[in-house]
Parts: C-alpha cells; structure tokens; sequence
C-alpha cells in the first residue's frame, strides 16, 4: 500500500530504570541510563524480548493483506472519497475462496481493509452512509468484514482489519470530533466480528472533503484497541510491529528487532507521527543501520520492534485486469519470501479480489506453486541423523537441541563465551543449497555475526556468512556435497541461544540453452539439469507434467513456440519451471541470458520488431532483464553495412529499473569471432529521479558484417543509496537501431 516513507518508532507509557520491563506481555523495554556503560548498554539489549503478542505474530511467519473496496470497482490505488456506493457490487464473492486461498499458501492470518482512504466501509457502519449498506451488494444487507472473519475462522485463520485514519469522504475530517468518529468505528470492529488479532494502520495523513489535514489521536485509538482485543498487535503506525521501510519485499540482511525507543514526549510522538508539514522524524524506517551497536549507544531507551514487509503480487495495491498478466512468478515469489521471512521479518503478502469478488486464478496459481516448492525444499533436514558436538555448552541447553525441531529448547555456551562452535557429522555425504538458522528469541536477538563451513576435500569452506540471525535465517548458496559441517558463532551481544539449524537441498531447476531466440528456418534448444534429475519440456507453452516428452536429444523449434521445462527427481517432485521463448523471424536473434518472464517484449524478437516502449515501463514494449546483464547476437542471413547503432533503456529508479552502465557493440561474420565496433557508457545518476528513456548511440566508420552483438551491462542489484540496495534490479531495453 502507498504511503510515505517515514514511519515512527512509537512506545506508549513509561520504561523501566535497569532491567527490561517487565509486564503482562513480556520484557520489550528497557530504558538506558546516563551511567551505563557500553558493555551495559548492550547486555541491556541482549535481554529485550518480544511480548507474547509480539513472539505469535513473529509464528506467524506468512499472513496475506486484502485490498478490496470502492477502488476496485474505479479501477485506482486511491480513491478521493466521493465515489457512488452503487458502484461497489461484486458478483461473485467467495471470501471462503479467500481464506482457503491463503491457508493453501502457508499463511496464518488475513487482513483486510475495512475502509481505505476514500472512507467507503466494507461494513454497514452506525455512522456513516458510505459503505456497503448504501451499494447494491445482497440488496444492501452485506457485510464484507463478517464474511472474510467468518471465513478466516472456518479455515483455521487468524482475521486482522487494516482501517484508514485519513478519511477524504468524512466531512468531520480535521477536527476533534473526527477522532471520536474514528474511535467508534474503531469499537464496531474491535467487537462485532470476534477476536482480533492484527490493527494495521497506515501513516498517511492526506486533506479530508473541507481541505484540512487531522491531528490523529493515536493514544486514543491504542486505548481502544487494548480495552477491546488486548491480544491484538498494532501493526506498522503501532508500538508492536514496525514496516521495514519498503514496499519491494525484501528486507534487510542485517535486521535487528532490538531498536532504540523514540523519545516518550507527546510533542516528538506527535511530529512523527505525520500529522504537521515539516516533520521532523524520531525514527526512519528506511535507514539501512536500525539496531547496530553504534545506534545502541546513543540511544535514550530499548524495545522489540520486529519487522514486516509488506508487497503485492502484482504491480497495484487493488485489482486492475490490466495487470492480469503482470502477477509476480514462482520464482519472484520465492525470492521475495527468502528476503523476508528468511530474514528476520514477517512477509505481508497483498492478494486484491476482483470485480467478481475472487482472487484471480493467475494470483492462485503463484501462490500454490511457491507453496509447492517451499515445501519441497524444506520438507527434509539433511542434518537429521548427523552426529553433534559443541566446544561449549551448558548442561541443560546442549549441542542437540538444536535438531529436536522443538522452539523452546536451544544450545548456548557457557559463562561469559560470546562465540562457539556447533559440529555435525552426517552418516555420509550430502548435497545441499539451503540452510535454516532460528535464535530462541524468547531469550533475546543476540548474535552480531556467524559462519557455516563445510569440509570439501579436505579443506572448510565458507558456504555463507552473515550478522543478524533473529527468528529466522533462510540461506541460499551454491550447491555442496559433504560430510561435515560446522557453524560459528563469531560474535554476539550475550551468550548465543540458537533454537534450530539445519541444512536443505532446492528442487533442480532445468536450464533453457540458449535462453530464446528467433530463427528463419529452426533452432536447436538443449536442456540440463542437476544429476539424478530428469528434464520434460513442452512447446505449446503448457506446464510441463511428468507425461510430458522427455528430454533425450536437442529439441528443434521449426516454428514460434513457448518452450517450458522442469526438472523431475527420482520422486517424481517438479522443480520450478524454466520458460524460453522462440519466434520465426525474417533476422534470427540468440541471447545468452533470459529476458524477465513478464517484461519480454514478445520475446528475443522483441529487440528488432519496430515497437517503441513508452514512459510506461509495462507497456509491453520493454525487454527486462533482471540482475543480469544482456547478451543479444542478431544473425541478418547476410551481410550489412552500417556506420550508426543505438539501443534504448528505460530508467526508473522508483520501480528499481536502471540504465546499463555501458553497451557495447561487437561483429562478425562467421558468428563465432566477434570484434569490437563501439561502446557507449552511461553518464546517468543512478538515483536520478523521474522516469526518463536514454538512447545508448554509437557511431563509426562503415563496416560489413552479418552478425550484430549488443552486450548491455547492467548494475544487477540496486545501488547502496537506494532502498532496495542489494536486490536484483531490472535492465530494460528496447529496440536495437541500425543505420
């Protein structure tokens, strides 16, 4: 969901002197003193933990967000509050469809958004007439919010409301009495569908219909819900969850739920809390250094503040059949989940129904699919079995626990030991790419840094090293075969407590070779996969099934065809699914690397076909290539001459879309010796703002050859200054011009 990007650290009452205060939910604050020192300071944040309603909220793991409303029916992100009600009629809704959806894909709560912006309420609430009772839906008499908790809880799911404090339709906006207005509609909620177990609230804080902006009353809304649903966490403009400071869906790889407090004065709360022009923030969601030691120290106070990421899987917020064919992969999918829940955050994942009042099959299909591989991956811990030991360890927390898949128990170290060192001996050699690590975060996050090594002939090697370990890691490596394996714990705030560890293998994924291509008479595509695997492939663009052609010899492509293919092991359990596509063409055009799914331009032909993108970057028009860069060969049949080449990027730095940092033009004539013709190197700011197309343009003196090579070098991943630095970023190019 759309918000500003600077969200408060806000703690409601006051802290404890020494120790973490202790209350009926748990030791998440402690205030600092201007007497301890910094081996206090960071003992102190050692032993902040989580409430209880914090800690299952972290167990959650995977919840999913409902965008539905007025807005699907306008076909906006956010509407002004003066749409007709009579709009809204859904004709098929099945919030049943919804939860089971969910529950299907591993998530354990949904939330929806009782009322957005535009103030329209998805349910016939007391106080005003824009809402579901003033729509056609069942004549009047629905009630959007009773059918999604009464599904929620037929399938076994927690039920969370997301309930907008700006309200551009409600003409009491900008005024105390809006908050009373608010309060109330806050109780119909909090006791008309049972239990509660998430408030999310946004931050923003926009005009309402009279033109004036409010002054939230954020202690009253709090109050209300700790009276109504004390089990409930206030989530993102709330004390008990924070937002992670980007929508992208991958947080930080060094992630810290122990922060410093903001400051308790109600003026600080109150300027960050959005709320004046010029606010002058307590606490930056965005900043990349939240919880390290340097932080620590200059802080006034403590508190366990985890993180949640939130993205859609698809482009917008609320559904558009525009972007039907826009739905995040598998693939995507499975990153983003490794880059949130695997690392120590909560992923909140928005699925919006359609006009119909459904999750569009598009939507469902990702997500059972990502299900389908997440399971596999980790169904089996290739530890199990493996001999333990420790060089330190208290009795009553060994080197085992942490096989027993139990959450209670964990190893630590004894005395004062800030480092260790956990041995395994499998009974024999094994093949892994993942690892799981979780710290007993009842007793605190505690470890700054760690290592996990193998012994691969002879010698260790460093598969992964890390910080923040928090409730859960998931790790991605390359693929190791071997018998030993260690983890070090190389530094921590306090004795390391680590809960559970292990290691996995990911589902073989088949490779496509070359990764698309146009062709004039045929191309010949050769497919790979791990050994002990078996590849099927289909060309009309269907899933590949285990009664699918089994790969033995080249495939020859004769005419424009999608080719799929998956690797199979001896279970019979799918990888994820590879996708090439392959175009008869007048010029043939091979490409080294493979272009993005959803951004492909109709293919490798795509480069040559005439179409010129737009400043709209899902205009179809755009070849994307995601943290890779391009490597196009173009086979004209004949020779040509030139004196003149240029392609065309798209930036957008916003949707993580950068220039390349260079291009460079090569020939041939026999498409295998390849000479350099020119290069052209971008002079763009990376962070430049706006959304602008440059032409990368080479010039040179006449030359004759038949085979035209453009390799674009991409960034890959977003630069350090961006909020989304580290992750892949898109390299998007257009047509390929020669003159």
């Amino acid at each position: 969901m759309l918000r500003k990007r600077i969200f408060p650290l806000i703690l409601l009452g006051a802290l404890g002197a020494c120790s973490p205060q202790k209350s009926e939910q748990g030791n998440n604050a402690v205030s600092i003193s201007k007497h301890d020192s910094e081996k206090d300071i960071i003992r102190k944040a050692a032993q902040v933990t989580p409430s209880e309603r914090q800690l299952r909220w972290q167990e959650y793991e995977f919840t999913g967000f409902l965008h539905f409303g007025i807005n699907t029916f306008t076909d906006r992100e956010w509407g002004h509050g003066d749409e007709d009600p009579k709009l809204f009629n859904p004709t098929e809704l099945d919030a049943r469809q919804w939860a089971r959806t969910a529950k299907q894909a591993g998530m354990k709560l949904l939330l929806l958004t009782a009322k957005h912006h535009d103030g329209f309420c998805l349910w016939p609430s007391k106080y005003t007439d824009h809402s579901v009772a003033s729509s056609p839906y069942k004549g009047g008499k629905g009630d959007i919010v009773k059918e999604v908790a009464e599904a929620c809880k037929a399938e076994g799911l927690d039920f969370g409301v997301y309930l907008s404090p700006w309200d551009m339709h409600e003409q009491s906006y900008g005024t105390d009495a809006y908050n009373e207005h608010f309060k109330k509609q806050l109780r119909e909620l909090l006791t008309n569908y049972g239990d509660i177990a998430e408030v999310w609230f946004d931050g923003a804080c926009g005009e309402g219909p009279n033109g004036k902006r409010q002054v939230y009353d954020w202690e009253g809304y709090y109050s209300v819900i700790r009276e109504l649903q004390p089990e409930a966490v206030i989530a993102v403009m709330g004390p008990d969850v924070r937002w992670v400071g980007t929508e992208s869906g991958y947080g930080r790889d060094t992630e810290w739920s122990v922060l410093p407090s903001a400051a308790h004065d109600k003026l600080q709360i109150a300027e960050a809390s959005q709320q004046n022009d010029g606010d002058a923030p307590v606490f930056n969601a965005t900043d990349q250094d939240l919880g390290s030691r340097a932080k620590l120290l200059k802080a006034g106070g403590l508190v366990w503040y985890p993180s949640e990421v939130d993205v859609s899987i698809r482009p917008g917020w609320f559904y558009h059949k525009s972007q039907d064919s826009q739905v995040k992969t598998p693939e995507k999918m499975l990153d983003i989940y490794y880059s949130s829940v695997g690392k120590n955050s909560l992923l909140l994942l928005n699925l919006p129904p359609d006009k119909r009042g459904l999750i569009h099959e598009n939507d469902v299909a990702t997500l059972l699919e990502t299900r389908r591989i997440l399971e596999g991956t980790f169904k089996n811990n290739l530890l199990s079995g493996a001999e333990i030991s420790a060089d330190n360890a208290t009795a009553d927390n060994p080197a085992k626990t942490v096989l027993d898949s139990d959450k209670l128990s964990y190893w630590t170290t004894d005395g004062e030991a800030t480092t260790g060192t956990l041995n395994f001996v499998l009974p024999k050699p094994k093949t892994f790419d993942r690892a799981l690590l979780q710290e007993a975060i009842r007793e605190g996050q505690r470890v700054e840094s760690f290592v996990i090594e193998a012994k691969v002939e002879g010698d260790w090697k460093t598969l992964f090293e890390g910080t923040t370990i928090g409730y859960k890691r998931l790790l991605r490596f390359e693929k190791t075969t071997a018998q030993e394996v260690r983890l070090r714990i190389t530094g921590a705030r306090l004795n390391p407590a680590i809960s559970e560890f292990g290691l996995y293998k990911s589902p073989a994924k088949a490779v496509i070779e070359p990764a698309g291509a146009t062709f004039k008479t045929s191309v010949k595509v050769n497919l790979s996969s791990d050994p002990g695997t078996v590849v099927r492939y289909t060309t009309n663009g269907s899933e590949p099934t285990k009664e699918s052609p089994l790969y033995e010899n080249p495939v020859e492509i004769k005419e424009t065809s999608v080719l799929k293919a998956a690797s199979f092991d001896a279970s019979g359990f799918r990888g994820t699914v590879s996708e090439a596509s392959f175009a008869k063409a007048p010029f043939a055009v091979t490409l080294k690397y493979p272009h993005h799914e959803k951004y492909s331009a109709g293919g490798p032909s795509g480069l040559i076909d005439g179409l010129r993108g737009s400043l709209n970057h899902g205009d179809g028009k755009w070849q994307s290539y995601e943290g890779t860069d391009m490597d196009a060969v173009i086979d004209f049949g004949k020779k040509k001459s030139a004196t003149s080449l240029s392609t065309s990027y798209i930036q957008n730095q916003k949707a993580w879309i950068f220039a390349p940092k260079s291009v460079r033009y090569l020939y041939s004539n026999d498409g295998k010796n390849f000479k350099e013709l020119a290069v052209a190197k971008s002079d763009i700011d990376p962070m430049k703002e706006g959304s602008f197309i440059k032409e990368f343009a080479v010039k040179f003196p006449k030359k004759t050859f038949r085979y035209l090579k453009v390799v674009a070098e991409s960034l890959k991943t977003c630069p350090e200054n961006h909020h989304g630095a580290g992750r892949n970023c898109h390299m998007m190019v257009d047509e390929v011009v020669m003159k």
